[in-house]
């Protein structure tokens, strides 16, 4: 009889694995809680931001270490659970479409609701969407499966090259080119005018043009996120939402879609298998040898050109997401095996979260939403990194906590438990 994997059978190294990405993902989503989009799209803070030294510290840090990384490895994790979850049909004669297109259909459901109610930056939805390429892929034989993903490989990184010069040659050519807007840029935005009767949710998306790094709609959002009403702070989250699901076939979900046919190999092949331990090691070594100077070369190029420079972008666009793709699986491999023989006062609560990875990383959302929004303590656009990133570490490690003594006393997580039970509930 299909069924969950039981509490006692699961690998703790995957569920370590899982944990230690929820910590990454926050981090490195925290700018997306307290600013902004147009802070993340263009640069620029909300009055009377500006960033220190510190805060430019703790970006860095950030960006070079976990920045793509975590959210890579959570996608490798997904497409190692669909390929389970495939594997286990199979022994049981049973077709992986039924479960597979449940399991994904919820997840979508999950994920349109938290995209839209709770925070614009949800994940869940493009992965239920990838998840139903991902499941025609699982499908194939192993060695046109790896030969799929080497040459996914490939092409992303030709593309973020070639994407990356086109992108050079357009900045350098502005910067030569004198705007022919730059007269109109000096005047005030006649638009905007006194703070009191500037428009508001959806209104001030039409006077900004739907361009987040607008000075109307950064002041416009930050005044909706810290004070509400709740339909202008709704305007911005489904707007923005939108946006990301629409660009995000031609940007960034090429990389959780091909971390996910890493994690179906990754599943095949066994290296994730308790046997497996010293593989394991001999490929992160090589892979941290690998990733580690792609990941110092995504942050370098700001002390050495200056962060305003279009060389210092371009060689982050580039350097970002392969050290992403090689540090993703350094880390996952690194966790799987090491993250059993840390103590019980790390391990526990690490392994706890990601046992109940869907709930903490909701969780995760209304606890950072609730700090930063105005109908809890209105934070928004109050604080840079030096502050809101320990707060998120904060954060995290009281939910790890909390899961802790929920799986001690409970067992699985509730969005866990009401997962399940829709995939699995057929199939009884």
């Amino acid at each position: 009889m299909l069924a969950p994997t039981p509490r006692s059978a699961r690998n703790s190294g995957i569920d370590i694995a899982r944990g230690f990405a929820l910590l990454g993902i926050i981090l490195v989503n925290a700018p997306l809680f307290f600013l902004p989009f147009g802070s993340i799209y263009d640069g620029k803070l909300p009055a009377p931001l500006e960033r220190s030294a510190l805060d430019w510290a703790v970006q860095v840090a950030v960006t070079a270490l976990a920045a793509f990384k975590f959210v890579s490895l959570f996608s490798l994790l997904f497409g190692f659970g669909l390929s389970l979850q495939a594997a286990k049909a199979a022994a049981e004669g049973r077709s992986r479409w039924p479960l597979g297109l449940r399991r994904l259909g919820l997840l979508l459901v999950f994920g349109l609701l938290h995209g839209l109610l709770v925070w614009y930056g949800d994940i869940l939805t493009m992965y239920a969407l990838l998840g139903l390429i991902v499941l025609a892929c699982i499908g194939l034989p192993e060695r046109w499966l790896r030969r799929a993903t080497v040459a996914l490989a490939a092409l992303m990184a030709a593309g973020i090259v070639v994407f990356a010069a086109f992108q050079y040659r357009s900045h350098t050519s502005s910067a030569e080119t004198p705007s022919a807007d730059a007269a109109a840029m000096e005047e005030p935005d006649e638009a905007e005018g006194p703070a009191e009767h500037a428009p508001t949710g959806f209104d001030a998306l039409l006077a900004a043009d739907f361009e987040p790094g607008s000075e109307l709609w950064i002041q416009a959002e930050t005044r909706a996120q810290r004070e509400g009403p709740w339909l202008d702070a709704f305007a911005f989250r489904a707007v923005t939402f939108g946006m990301g699901l629409a660009i995000s076939p031609f940007s960034w979900a090429w990389q959780p879609f091909l971390m996910m046919l890493v994690g179906v190999w990754v599943q095949r092949s066994g290296l994730f298998a308790p046997q497996a331990g010293a593989r394991r090691l001999r490929l992160a070594r090589r892979l941290l040898l690998g990733g580690l100077p792609c990941a110092l070369g995504s942050v370098a190029p700001a002390w050495l050109f200056g962060r305003e420079s279009p060389l210092t972008e371009t060689l982050q666009f580039v350097f970002l997401p392969y050290s992403a793709m090689l540090l993703s699986v350094a880390y996952g491999c690194l966790a799987v095996e090491l993250g059993p023989r840390l103590p019980d006062l790390l391990r526990v609560p690490v392994q706890a979260a990601g046992s109940m990875a869907l709930t903490v990383y909701l969780s995760e959302s209304l606890v950072c939403t609730a700090i930063a929004s105005w109908w809890g303590l209105g934070l928004f656009g109050t604080m840079l990194e030096a502050k809101f990133t320990p707060l998120v570490v904060g954060v995290w490690i009281t939910l790890a906590l909390a899961a802790a003594a929920w799986t001690r006393r409970v067992g699985d997580g509730p969005m866990e438990r009401l997962w399940r039970w829709g995939t699995y509930r057929a199939a009884r």
